[in-house]
């Protein structure tokens, strides 16, 4: 892993910057450290944990065991990630990473400023964008945001519908029911056919039976409580004009509406891609997820040589083989700063990544089974809102498209279709697959956003305020507090895949 930083001198560097604390980033800052690496973690969130482990050290909740035994073993991780030596800087907003391997980020209204030689990316995955007709309104949020309300604060929606497909919808109702919470109704949208399709994987599920296990017994748990569960839904829709009034949708034929102000969707998660975009590394489409993915080697390196990717930025794996990759690729980037032999790299990597192997099997099940139906993700209604920043409607884009906006940067120009303060989080992956059925083309062959820095909203006074970060000379968590010999190793030769 040869390392192509263009910075004259790397005085006052960090090894690594890890921007992200998830379990990929935990683990990764815990393996390095353990080498004598420098390392810094760069993360938004006042503590560590990412989505998954949430404020796991902090529950608002009385009795967090309700959140079940998966998100209770983040305490093990972050346990370790504290008594680590990397550097931990909270509440931040990463918004550039140069070539140069400078890395510009928030902190109480100030631009901080540090270097590092390695960077690995583990920014976590984000909800699949769900652009049904009044997706957009007042009352209607991602399940995924209903978690981190009671994640966070212990906050709920006593009477909300939850609609949508993949094991997280599940979960997060589970999650509710345990605290009592009464949910109107889950409307799964998952079709007939993909659990027949998903029989010709079921080989991969069988070999991780006890998270299969677990599936069950949360639909189970849910069929229990009395819950009404409409099973096979399709032509979902979100009711009201200026706020969310309820759904509508069929099933086998049949109409159905439910009444409420609160609804939750979710149609599984994608990786959080405007980072490795910005940062110019290669991206593929990805046919079984449905998504684009930062292109890697078994290491986790990019094509950029000194940036890793971990975890589910670098596509969906859950959050055991998030923690693996974390470690994989900082045992990569310390043979590429000459803390450890490859030999040793390669020892220490075998058993995380004969587990990924087998994990691989079993996600290949749950993405054929709980893969979104087309409507669901390429709408057809010319009234629905794709771009919620600029409320740009499937009728603007066809109108972009015939314009000559024929991939998504033209499209941009021509519609402002991706040019709010998301950056085109939440319409990306639909305009590419939208000019793919327009186009009659692969979505490989349209492309997505061309990304450019800075990667968040920064205000002037922001970047009046500037102050250098180094390394500590007692490595500690950092809050607030402000400061202001590139080895070479050997490389893993190793093309990205």
């Amino acid at each position: 892993m040869a390392d192509n930083l263009t910075a004259p001198s790397f005085n006052n560097s960090y090894d690594i910057a890890i921007i992200g604390a998830g379990p990929a980033g935990m683990s990764a800052a815990i393996t390095a450290t353990k080498a004598g690496a420098r390392v810094v973690v760069l993360d938004d969130k006042p503590r560590s944990g990412g989505q998954i482990y949430r404020n796991v050290d902090a529950s608002p909740l009385a009795n967090s065991a309700v959140l079940g035994e998966d998100y209770l073993k983040g305490k093990q991780i972050t346990a370790a990630f504290k008594r680590s030596a990397a550097e931990h800087i909270c509440g931040v907003n990463v918004w550039h990473v140069g070539n140069n391997g400078e890395v510009l980020f928030s902190l109480e209204g100030e631009t901080q400023r540090l270097t590092a030689r390695q960077i690995i990316v583990a920014t976590g995955a984000m909800e699949r964008p769900f652009p049904i007709p009044g997706w957009h309104l007042p009352g209607v949020m991602s399940a995924g945001s209903a978690q981190v309300m009671l994640k966070s604060d212990g906050l709920v929606s006593d009477g909300a519908v939850f609609a949508g497909t993949g094991p997280l919808l599940y979960l997060i109702v589970a999650q509710y029911l345990r605290l009592g919470v009464k949910v109107k109704a889950l409307v799964d949208t998952t079709p007939k056919t993909n659990y027949v399709r998903s029989m010709s994987e079921i080989a991969g599920a069988l070999s991780a039976s006890a998270m299969l296990i677990k599936g069950l017994g949360l639909m189970n748990e849910i069929r229990k409580s009395g819950t009404q569960v409409y099973r096979f839904a399709d032509n979902l829709q979100v009711m009201g004009s200026d706020t969310a009034a309820g759904v509508s949708f069929c099933v086998s034929g049949n109409s159905h509406e439910i009444v409420s102000d609160h609804v939750f969707l979710h149609q599984g998660v994608i990786p959080n891609l405007n980072m490795t975009r910005a940062l110019g590394v290669q991206h593929h489409w990805c046919e079984q997820q449905l998504c684009w993915k930062p292109t890697t080697n078994s290491w986790g390196q990019s094509s950029q040589s000194f940036v890793s990717v971990a975890g589910d930025s670098s596509g969906i794996v859950g959050a055991d083989s998030a923690a693996a990759m974390g470690r994989i690729c900082a045992l990569g980037q310390l043979v590429s700063l000459g803390l450890m032999s490859e030999q040793q790299a390669v020892t220490e990597a075998a058993e995380d990544q004969r587990f990924m192997a087998r994990q691989q099997r079993f996600r290949r099940f749950i993405d054929c089974l709980y893969r979104p139906i087309d409507q669901h993700r390429k709408p057809t209604d010319e009234n629905t809102v794709v771009c919620r920043c600029e409320e740009r409607t499937v009728k603007d884009l066809k109108q972009g498209f015939a314009q000559g906006g024929r991939d998504p940067n033209q499209l941009k120009s021509q519609t402002r279709c991706g040019m709010g303060p998301c950056q085109g989080r939440m319409c990306g992956h639909t305009v590419s697959e939208l000019l793919a059925d327009w186009r009659n083309e692969p979505v490989a062959d349209v492309g997505y956003y061309r990304l450019r820095t800075p990667m968040r909203l920064v205000t002037l006074q922001e970047l009046s305020r500037f102050t250098d970060v180094a390394p500590a000379v007692t490595p500690s968590i950092i809050h607030s507090t402000k400061s202001s010999s590139s080895g070479k190793g050997s490389s893993l030769e190793e093309k990205p895949q």
